[in-house]
């Protein structure tokens, strides 16, 4: 009878114990602080259009000096940006997602094996990536006011829509004598 009332109180004990739910994933910022715009010439040696990067960071968010991220906040990236070969820079206008490069289209997002590629952004909590949100049929619209862009992001992940804004100067590196 020992044994008996030991084997129903283990039981009540695991019955009764809070299973740990997966932590709710941060809220995406919607405001970028940061910029930085990398030309990349004409990257591809098939396709006849010059190459951008864009990667923002949200408030709480920056880079070490080896460009490594530091802190948390949100981080929204764009590989792939396609623009004529007489620009180096991004252009007003709108900009939309496609699988065919074109001048003022980018490339979608594409996760590899948890190695995200494309247009994703990235939520960081202390360093660490605690979410990854892969980006397809999205569009973003820029301005220009001297050397200020304002940068409008719409982007579609799998089951949620992002709004995203940028405004503010954007840091420039040409990459394409390197």
């Amino acid at each position: 009878m020992k044994n008996r009332i030991l084997y129903i109180a283990i039981i009540l004990l695991a019955a009764c114990t809070s299973k740990n739910s997966p932590s709710k994933p941060d809220t995406i910022a919607s405001e970028m602080t940061y910029g930085k715009l990398i030309c990349y010439g004409q990257y591809y040696d098939s396709i006849k259009y010059n190459v951008l990067s864009l990667d923002l960071y949200s408030d709480g968010l920056t880079l070490d000096s080896t460009d490594h991220m530091v802190g948390s906040g949100t981080n929204l990236y764009l590989s792939d940006i396609f623009i004529p070969l007489t620009d180096t820079t991004l252009m007003d206008g709108t900009y939309k997602c496609a699988k065919t490069p074109e001048p003022k289209t980018f490339y979608p997002g594409v996760d590899f094996d948890g190695t995200p590629t494309g247009t994703y952004i990235l939520q960081v909590v202390n360093a660490k990536v605690s979410q990854i949100i892969i980006c397809s049929d999205s569009t973003f619209v820029v301005s220009t006011n001297g050397d200020t862009k304002e940068l409008l992001f719409n982007l579609q992940s799998e089951d949620k829509n992002y709004n995203i804004h940028f405004k503010g100067v954007l840091e420039y590196e040409d990459r394409r004598h390197l």
